[in-house]
């Protein structure tokens, strides 16, 4: 029998990737323009999330913090996270994030991924 050692919480990938913005708050701690970028969503966990878009970051040499606009299923969120990792896939760039979530959307990022869930679009991973 396998036993999981999983020390992150479970993430859910999405049977169909989410269309949303996100921001570059700032690269290496300076401030960069507020332009949106348009991103999928590809899974997500309460700590953090996978995204893709087609810029190449260079988050191997980069401390890069976004913002994100996010609509999972009814309840908007604002999240802000870091870039943990990049790699490219199909000429997209896939992205990991370490998510910072404020005390009061903990809950409600919970609930959103359970209604998901709910509606069968998405899976445990």
């Amino acid at each position: 029998m396998a036993i999981n050692l999983r020390r992150e919480p479970f993430r859910y990938t999405l049977k169909e990737p989410i269309m949303f913005e996100i921001f570059i708050l700032s690269i290496n701690g300076a401030s960069a323009p507020p332009k949106p970028i348009q991103a999928e969503l590809c899974d997500i966990s309460r700590s953090g999330c996978q995204l893709s878009f087609p810029l190449n970051l260079h988050v191997e040499s980069n401390t890069i913090r976004i913002g994100m606009n996010l609509l999972l299923f009814e309840d908007p969120l604002y999240l802000e996270g870091t870039l943990r990792w990049g790699n490219e896939e199909n000429n997209r760039w896939h992205y990991g994030v370490q998510l910072e979530i404020q005390q009061g959307n903990h809950e409600r990022l919970s609930r959103e991924m359970r209604m998901l869930a709910g509606q069968g679009k998405i899976m445990v991973k």
